[in-house]
């Protein structure tokens, strides 16, 4: 068992590197099944543990408690190892990046051409017919940063639909864009119709408001003893309704509106805020969890981090000893004011612009650093394109049994 040890190099997870457990174990296949025929399963098992590095070990040894790592056939480690340390990515997917690939500088012509073999292989190219090649290359056209979320949206309709063994023709395609930019759309109006409500609203309020006590209701309902004036000196309003209800020669009135109106923009611009303010709800963020949550693995600035997965907020959040421990970078100012879902507000001490790996899927976005548990949200989710198909079929079941998940 030694000797075989020595001819088995290490196994280190390395997405970057293309180095999945896959193309690992197909190197060494054949020491497993013929070489090591002779060793007992346990023994086969214990000689490919070994052969993992610590954190992958580590990793694999979490992913199977209550199990013992020995108590687990070969075979069936295998399979876990496949499903812990392989790339993610959909076929659609893997087909959209055949397109992107490029020769390095640095890269002779026969790694390359192996590169490229390998990968079209991989997406399964040729299984693609000339709807599939039409769709592919209409998808591909889609490079602003604009139709990011139509691209995404997209792609995960071309991987539902072949994997339900259905093809997609190009014109097909183009009614689900479409279809999508209505829904879009239609979204927006509403959002557009909420404001004017809430503006109403806040005017009618402000036109209830009694002279007399300044309570929410009209003067004629008033039951409060009538207030005197030391503007006028009379009775029935307040100082700040004065210039509404007394008379005053033209020449009088037009200089206490000027004064008025000059006090009125001193009290704004003292009022003013210095800048925007986009507040932003959490549902999840607590100092601890004590219910289940789902948690999601991912690659933050080349650091392992487990975030809890938060479908009820935009923004992520990176907890402040995780950034630490990535040598405390730098942080951008922001302006975003953070609420839990009792509406308190939230410390944060800036937000940090990572490179994101999930799923084998790398994108880049911002994270918010917080005492606060790590939390993914919907930014993160949207840019990976597996993740955002599999929110959006479990929001298509919630609509369409709606009573169900009352």
């Amino acid at each position: 068992m030694a000797a075989l040890s020595k001819r088995i190099e290490k196994f280190v997870f390395d997405p970057d590197a293309d180095i999945s457990f896959s193309r690992w174990f197909s190197r060494y296949k054949e020491v497993f099944s013929e070489d090591a025929k002779q060793l007992t399963e346990s023994k086969k098992v214990r000689l490919l543990c070994e052969k993992l590095d610590s954190v992958t070990f580590e990793k694999y040894q979490r992913h199977v408690l209550p199990k013992d790592v020995s108590q687990i056939g070969f075979d069936e480690t295998i399979e876990a190892l496949k499903q812990l340390f392989d790339y993610k990515t959909s076929l659609f997917t893997t087909r959209y990046q055949c397109l992107k690939l490029e020769k390095s500088d640095a890269e002779d012509y026969l790694t390359y051409t192996g590169r490229v073999n390998e990968f079209c292989e991989k997406a399964k190219i040729h299984e693609l017919d000339s709807d599939g090649i039409k769709c592919l290359l209409w998808i591909f056209g889609l490079k602003s940063q604009q139709e990011a979320e139509i691209r995404q949206r997209l792609i995960a309709i071309l991987d539902r639909e072949h994997k339900a063994g259905r093809s997609v023709s190009l014109h097909e395609l183009h009614q689900e864009c479409e279809n999508f930019l209505s829904l879009r759309r239609d979204s927006e109006i509403v959002a557009g119709g909420t404001k004017l409500v809430e503006a109403a609203m806040i005017q009618n309020q402000k036109q209830t408001e009694c002279w007399n006590c300044g309570g929410k209701h009209y003067a004629r309902q008033c039951k409060s003893k009538p207030w005197f004036c030391k503007k006028c000196r009379k009775t029935g309003h307040k100082e700040k309704f004065c210039d509404s209800v007394r008379e005053k020669k033209p020449d009088e009135d037009e200089k206490t509106k000027k004064t008025q109106s000059s006090n009125r923009e001193k009290k704004e611009r003292r009022k003013a805020p210095r800048r925007q303010v986009r507040t932003v709800e959490i549902a999840n963020a607590a100092l601890e969890a004590n219910c289940p949550r789902i948690y999601i693995d991912a690659l933050v600035n080349n650091y392992d981090v487990k975030f809890l997965l938060d479908t009820g907020s935009d923004i992520t959040l990176l907890n402040e000893k995780t950034w630490k421990k990535m040598g405390s970078p730098v942080l951008e100012r922001t302006n975003v004011v953070v609420k839990n879902a009792s509406g308190e507000h939230m410390k944060i001490y800036g937000r940090l612009r990572c490179k994101i790996k999930m799923k084998g899927v790398e994108t880049e976005g911002y994270a918010y650093v917080t005492p606060y548990n790590s939390l993914i949200g919907l930014e993160w989710i949207r840019a990976n394109e597996e993740m955002k198909y599999h929110l959006e079929m479990m929001t298509a079941e919630v609509k369409r049994y709606p009573d169900t998940f009352r």
